[in-house]
């Protein structure tokens, strides 16, 4: 089904209202294709009823499916592995003295980034208190990082030696999945979250990812969760952006270590 300009405008003023992100008009016709089944599943004739019935109080569940619809989820174990690498060479040389250690996958989808992290973690820090957050503004996907089922096919990802410690293969109907150890899963939580209105995150952390996420958002709400996230980022911490995110403006609090590694710095 064909979608109008004033229904898209419609649709993404609504979605930019509950995320902060706006979507492009050209992105017109990805939106139609990722909302058809939820026109069919609602029995909406057409995007203007559909748009009606997320302004309903009936239409509230459905409102969060459309966020998850639209809501980009790509990613996979140790995603852009250089930075991995980087921060467990750098841990090795510059130990945290306090514990527990803190860290942070601010925009963790299906929470292989936050798992990724937390292989790390226990890799470096196997006989001190550590914890990983994953917060992301979908709820599917915070459920599906909690259950933490991946394919069989993703686990390559997955550097040698943490696959032999950390995966689990599944049996029968989950034959072709994986999961990962009770101990380190412990070791994580997710929860729902919006990086331009936290509400769940009220601790600061050592590391922090925050990877291609800024690039879904206009300048001032960039800054808007830079802000966010910088606060909640301990003295010595890291934070980690995506390879096309680094930072023009730079605050003076952070140091830059490598291309979108920072350090926070005392003033």
């Amino acid at each position: 089904m064909a979608i109008s300009a004033l229904e898209f405008q419609q649709l993404n003023r609504l979605f930019e209202q509950h995320t902060g992100i706006s979507l492009g008009k050209n992105k017109a016709d990805i939106v139609a294709s990722r909302l058809a089944s939820r026109l069919r599943a609602s029995r909406s004739p057409s995007f203007s009823k559909y748009y009606r019935l997320l302004l309903t109080p009936e239409g509230q569940d459905e409102l969060q499916i459309f966020i998850d619809k639209l809501t980009t989820h790509e990613t996979y174990f140790f995603r852009e592995q250089a930075q991995f690498e980087f921060l467990y060479h750098y841990y090795q040389h510059n130990r945290p003295r306090h514990s527990p250690i803190r860290a942070w996958s601010a925009a963790c989808s299906s929470g292989e980034e936050a798992y990724s992290l937390a292989m790390i973690l226990d890799d470096l820090f196997y006989n001190r208190p550590w914890h990983v957050i994953g917060t992301d503004i979908s709820e599917m996907s915070v459920l599906m990082a909690k259950d933490a089922r991946y394919a069989i096919s993703t686990v390559g990802k997955i550097p040698k030696r943490y696959r032999i410690r950390y995966c689990m293969k599944g049996t029968g109907k989950n034959a072709d999945n994986f999961t990962l150890i009770p101990t380190l899963k412990k070791q994580c939580s997710f929860q729902e979250d919006n990086l331009l209105n936290l509400t769940t995150v009220d601790f600061s952390f050592d590391v922090i990812f925050l990877r291609n996420v800024l690039i879904y958002f206009d300048k001032p709400k960039q800054q808007a969760i830079l802000n966010n996230i910088i606060k909640r980022l301990n003295h010595g911490g890291l934070l980690f952006l995506g390879h096309s995110e680094a930072m023009r403006d730079k605050p003076a609090c952070l140091q830059t270590l490598s291309p979108c590694i920072y350090k926070k710095v005392a003033l």
